[in-house]
């Protein structure tokens, strides 16, 4: 509650610093509730498959025969396309003749071989006539390895022209047609030509680029959100993979390319849509949670401090001490340069974002008189009061500048910094204390009622 007693404090600061007219100054309020509060990085990115598969074929010649379009859907062995098969069909019988010649050459040279043995044996034939029908053997059996080898390459051919799916996927190409003449994949340095390039899409990465200010933040396996222009309405979850280390640059500003898997089980996100990407960093569930305009950061709140009657320097001390007790583990809300966050609405129907490294500056529970580490505004007296009231009746403009300034310290993306210190040179201008002088207007303001 510390936290509540100083935004409430800053407020009626806030309206004290008008000259106390009879009408009553509406300060917004906004009822501090229990919220979900989650913190994100924003992030555009593009669908792409997460395996692409190239289909070339291993045969050259004439596509005869195309059974797939794009966006077909395959399975492993279906045919895709059908190559002319007259070439590679000659050779493939001239191999398997060739085959079956060396077989029936063998068993005769076999049989002549064992003959000869027995006439070896009972010395009718010479040493050489019996070598050399081993000799002839022996080439007989290595004609058959030969010749049943180009026959396997023959069959080999034969089947590459006929082009079957790999994998299981999605027709996302084609780039050939019925009657183009192909070449083999193997057969020269181009590497053949693609016929078909297939992707599985029951899973697809979206490529998002992440500002190098949000990117120390993002580590695989968080959750991500992916919203796409076709589907607005219909959020997709998926999870960071991986993060790139080489930056990319657009338009002056560094970033770095995160993958994320998304499930596309029902085919609606598509290779190439465009959508938007939240990777949620952290989230709070159930926890007090106030409006952004209401909160400062710790490098306003020395600007911030006299407005409330503080010390700068004990306001900055103050904020030393805790963040090194650990006070700055605490969460609040804010929309910087480091993401945007969001959270359901609340009562006044905006989004929250949060971040780390809050501070208290409002008192200390118990503390009076500025004792025990706690801050107030001064007392004053009547004759300071009413040297305030002069000093302004003598001045009208600086009271018409005090209020232009208060003005604009109410605009949600007020400079409040730059604010604080014009409010300051005014006071100085006319020979006031600031601090003395925004007491007065309060203490004025709550005798006419105005202070509530």
């Amino acid at each position: 509650m510390k936290r509540f007693v100083g935004l409430a404090a800053m407020s009626l600061a806030l309206a004290a610093c008008n000259k106390g007219k009879s009408d009553t100054i509406r300060i917004q309020t906004i009822p501090v509730g229990r919220q979900s509060i989650r913190l994100d990085a924003q992030a555009t990115g593009t669908v792409e498959p997460i395996n692409v598969v190239e289909v070339k074929s291993k045969a050259s010649g004439l596509i005869t025969k195309m059974t797939v379009e794009t966006g077909a859907l395959v399975k492993p062995g279906d045919l895709l396309v059908q190559i002319d098969t007259r070439d590679v069909q000659n050779q493939f019988n001239q191999s398997n003749a060739d085959a079956q010649a060396a077989r029936e050459n063998l068993k005769i040279t076999l049989a002549q071989k064992k003959r000869s043995d027995d006439l070896f044996t009972g010395k009718i034939i010479t040493a050489t006539e019996h070598e050399a029908a081993v000799l002839a053997a022996s080439n007989a059996q290595a004609q058959v390895v030969r010749t049943e080898a180009a026959l396997d390459l023959s069959k080999q051919r034969l089947e590459d022209a006929t082009v079957r799916a790999p994998v299981a996927g999605t027709i996302i190409d084609k780039t050939v047609s019925l009657g183009t003449v192909i070449t083999s994949a193997t057969s020269g340095p181009s590497g053949g030509t693609t016929l078909l390039k297939m992707a599985d899409l029951t899973r697809v990465r979206v490529r998002a680029f992440v500002n190098e200010t949000d990117i120390g933040q993002v580590q695989p396996g968080q959750e991500a959100r992916v919203t796409v222009d076709a589907h607005p309405d219909r959020p997709f979850i998926g999870s960071v993979e991986k993060i790139e280390p080489q930056a990319v640059v657009q338009q002056s500003v560094t970033m770095f390319p995160v993958l994320i898997s998304v499930s596309n089980q029902q085919g609606m996100l598509l290779p190439g849509m465009n959508g938007e990407v939240s990777i949620l960093i952290e989230q709070k569930d159930n926890v007090l949670a106030v409006s952004n305009d209401a909160i400062k950061n710790p490098r306003e709140a020395a600007m911030t401090a006299p407005m409330l009657g503080l010390e700068p320097a004990a306001v900055q001390k103050s904020i030393q001490d805790q963040m090194q007790q650990g006070g700055g583990q605490r969460i609040r809300m804010m929309n910087g340069p480091g993401g945007t966050a969001s959270a359901p609405p609340a009562a006044n129907g905006k989004v929250s974002s949060v971040s780390k490294g809050e501070v208290d500056l409002a008192p200390q529970q118990g503390a009076q008189g500025g004792q025990g580490g706690g801050f107030q505004m001064p007392d004053v007296t009547p004759a300071q009061c009413d040297a305030v009231k002069a000093a302004f009746t003598k001045h009208p403009e600086a009271d018409a500048k005090i209020s232009g300034i208060r003005e604009k310290m109410r605009a949600p993306d007020a400079d409040r910094a730059a604010i604080m210190t014009e409010m300051q040179s005014v006071y100085t201008s006319i020979g006031l204390d600031g601090r003395v002088a925004m007491a007065c207007r309060m203490k004025e303001r709550q005798s006419q009622g105005g202070g509530q």
